[in-house]
C-alpha cells in the first residue's frame, strides 16, 4: 500500500489525536489570552491602584497622598523621579509586610502584634471617633457628672518621719507628743529638731524643702492609701494623726491649701468632649471583643487563674 492510500484512509487514532491536540492549543490561546488581558486579575492593574504586588492592591490615593507627604508638594507637581521613588518604596513595603505574614510575624514579635491591634481597633472606632457629640449631649452627660468636674486642687505640705529607733509603739507616742507641739503652734523646725523628726522627702526639690504648692494629684501619687486619706481632711495649718507606715511613723503638716472649685459645664466642655468620645469607645471595643470571643474557641488550662468568661 502506497503513502498515499494510506493517508487517504480514515485512522480513528489518528483523528482522536489530532483533536486532543487542537483542543490543547485553543486552550493554552484562550489561558493566555485570559491572564494577559487588560484589567485581568493578575496581569492588568485596576484604575483605582497603582500596582499589583502579588495580587494585592497598591491603592493609587494611598500613593497620591504618600508622594504629597513625603516631599511636600502637591502630587500634580511631584517629578517622574519622586513618584518612582515613593512607588518603589511602597513596592517594597508591600513585600516586606507580606514576607512578615509569611513568617508569622505577628504570632512572636511585640511591636508587630501591638501594631495590628491598634490598626484593628482603629477600625472598629473610626465611626465613634468620626461622630460629633451635640451640645444637648453634652450638657446632659454633664449634669449625670457633675462631681467630675473641678478645678486641680493644690497643697503644700511637709511629710515628717520619727526617726528614733524604738518599738512601733514608742515611735507613735513620740509622734503623738510632736503632733500637741504643732497644733499648739510650736513650728516645724522646732518640732523636728526636739523629738528627731526628718522629713520623709517625697515632697522635697532637689534635697530642699519645697516651698511651691503641687496639684493634688500630684501629692495622690506620691503617697500610699492609707497616708493620702489621712491627708486629704487636712486644711492649711492643721496637723494629721500619726500614720504608721512601713518604713515608719508619719506626720504630715498641711502648710497651705487651695481645695478645688467645682467647673460649670463651659469650663469643663473639653473634658466633657473626652469623657464622652472616650465613654463611646470603650463600648464600642467591649462590643467588639464580645462578639469576638462568641466567635473564637477559647482553652484555658486548668493549672493557671481563670479568666472571666473561659472554663478551664
Amino acid at each position: 500500500m502506497s503513502i498515499r492510500e494510506d493517508l487517504s484512509r480514515v485512522s480513528v487514532r489518528r483523528s482522536m489525536i489530532l483533536l486532543a491536540s487542537g483542543a490543547l492549543i485553543g486552550l493554552a490561546i484562550a489561558g493566555y489570552g485570559l491572564f494577559t488581558s487588560k484589567g485581568s486579575r493578575s496581569r492588568g492593574v485596576p484604575p483605582e491602584a497603582v500596582a499589583l504586588v502579588n495580587q494585592r492592591l497598591i491603592l493609587r490615593s494611598d500613593f497620591m497622598t504618600q508622594t504629597q507627604s513625603e516631599f511636600s508638594v502637591p502630587f500634580a507637581q511631584a517629578t517622574a523621579e519622586q513618584r518612582r521613588k515613593v512607588l518603589g518604596d511602597m513596592i517594597n513595603e508591600e513585600l516586606l509586610m507580606q514576607r512578615g505574614l509569611e513568617m508569622d510575624l505577628p504570632s512572636y514579635d511585640p511591636e508587630v502584634r501591638n501594631a495590628l491591634v491598634a490598626g484593628v481597633e482603629l477600625e472598629v472606632t473610626a465611626d465613634v471617633l468620626a461622630q460629633k457629640p451635640t451640645p444637648e449631649h453634652l450638657r446632659a452627660y454633664y449634669e449625670q457628672h457633675k462631681d467630675k468636674y473641678s478645678s486641680e486642687g493644690t497643697m503644700r505640705l511637709r511629710d515628717l518621719l520619727v526617726k528614733t529607733d524604738g518599738s512601733v509603739e514608742a515611735r507613735r507616742e513620740l509622734a503623738l507628743q510632736a503632733v500637741t507641739a504643732l497644733r499648739k503652734g510650736e513650728s516645724v523646725d522646732a518640732v523636728m529638731k526636739r523629738f528627731g523628726l526628718a522629713d520623709s522627702g517625697r515632697f522635697m526639690e532637689a534635697g530642699h524643702v519645697n516651698t511651691d504648692n503641687i496639684f493634688q494629684f500630684a501629692v495622690r501619687a506620691k503617697v500610699s492609701d492609707a497616708l493620702y486619706n489621712a491627708i486629704l481632711p487636712l486644711q492649711g495649718g492643721q496637723v494629721s494623726d500619726p500614720i504608721v507606715e512601713s518604713d515608719g511613723v508619719h506626720l504630715v503638716v498641711m502648710v497651705d491649701r487651695t481645695l478645688p472649685v467645682p467647673q460649670t459645664f463651659e469650663e469643663a466642655s473639653d473634658r466633657v468632649w473626652k469623657d464622652v468620645t472616650n465613654e463611646a469607645l470603650d463600648k464600642v471595643r467591649a462590643a467588639n471583643l464580645a462578639y469576638l470571643r462568641s466567635r473564637a474557641e477559647i482553652v484555658v488550662a486548668p493549672d493557671n487563674a481563670a479568666v472571666p468568661g473561659e472554663t478551664p
